[in-house]
């Protein structure tokens, strides 16, 4: 349930404590920042959760998380899409198939996310990204990124 929510939401503060996580959630980035520098009460949503494991590389393209625990942030996760494509390949049976592609990268850490409708895939760097892309579909796009 947390994770859903965390996924709907174009950006958030994410106040963790012991066993529950309290967010505050804001319609853009640009609110969210907003409210760290001026304290205006420019929430879109505020919300209590019981603790879980979060995943932010599932979250919207350019919508911002600050992370904090007992009041102190220990990170900030936000993706931004670098490449979008549609490619040719074969699978093991020889099957000419097509896949279109979304790349994003992480604003705050080298990671990259490739995902499609099919796949989700979280790279900590863009060689991992490139070996997978060759080694599944025979292409390269490092330079593209």
């Amino acid at each position: 349930m947390l994770q859903a929510r965390i996924n709907e939401l174009k950006s958030a503060i994410i106040d963790i404590h012991e066993n529950k996580v309290y967010i505050t959630g804001f319609t853009r980035e640009e609110m969210l920042i907003s409210h760290l520098e001026t304290g205006t009460e420019s929430f879109y949503s505020r919300g209590l959760y019981d603790y879980q494991e979060l995943h932010f590389h599932e979250i919207k393209n350019d919508a911002l998380f600050i992370v904090r625990k007992t009041g102190k942030e220990v990170g900030r996760h936000q993706y931004k899409a670098v490449h979008k494509d549609t490619i040719q390949y074969k699978n093991e049976e020889g099957k000419d198939l097509s896949l279109t592609f979304t790349i994003r990268k992480s604003t705050y850490s080298d990671h990259f996310h490739f995902s499609s409708e099919k796949l989700s895939v979280l790279f900590s760097s863009r060689d991992e990204l490139n070996n997978y892309l060759q080694d599944n579909f025979k292409v390269h796009i490092g330079a593209a990124l």
